[in-house]
């Protein structure tokens, strides 16, 4: 095996540790606590408090408080059966009589599950293909039964209903909701107003 010059120098090169910000607040001041790493390794930019970043399942908690703006106002209802929002049946295959509701989606009760990459719902593929596997259904417990699974696939099912019950699409519909008015600088659609520092 041949190694060239670039490569040996490329594996020689110590790989920077990756990007951590911690920040300590209070009502009243946000502190810097630990910024280290780079935010660009191409350019070398050390990473700061202010770079954006990707927040992953907090968006779960965010998303919850925009399911509770809408329930506030009326256009939602936790225990309705969420087939009534987006306009098709759907049932756990091995439970079809138990309904699923935006209150199970939201607990991790819905009986839905991850698994390797069964989260992702792949270009080309709706939500509604990717629910009729039955390997991201729970075969032994049923909608509702008490039993909790965290499962990332529950969130596009709720996003889906807010989109439908509004007829707002989700980032936008966030943005309003929950982002504007508490006025926090974030986003859930990164070509939809948010930019860079």
């Amino acid at each position: 095996m041949l190694l060239t010059a670039a490569m040996a120098l490329a594996a020689a090169q110590p790989v920077p540790p990756p990007a951590s910000v911690a920040v300590t607040f209070d009502r009243k001041t946000m502190k810097v606590a630990v910024a280290e790493g780079l935010a660009d390794r191409t350019t070398g930019r050390k990473v700061t408090a202010d770079d954006p970043v990707r927040i992953a399942s907090i968006s779960k908690l965010v998303t919850a408080m925009g399911v509770m703006r809408l329930v506030d106002q009326g256009t939602l209802d936790l225990d309705r059966d969420v087939s009534d929002y987006l306009g098709w049946k759907l049932r756990h295959p091995n439970f079809p009589d138990k309904t699923i509701t935006l209150r199970l989606l939201l607990s991790h009760q819905s009986g839905l599950l991850d698994g390797p990459d069964l989260y992702i719902i792949p270009l080309g593929m709706t939500l509604r293909e990717r629910l009729s596997d039955p390997r991201v259904w729970d075969k032994e417990h049923e909608p509702g039964s008490g039993w909790f699974h965290y499962t990332n696939l529950n969130f596009p099912v709720v996003a889906s209903v807010m989109e439908k019950a509004t007829g707002e699409r989700f980032d936008k519909l966030m943005a309003r909701l929950v982002l504007k008015p508490l006025k926090v600088d974030a986003c859930f659609n990164w070509g939809s107003g948010c930019s860079p520092p």
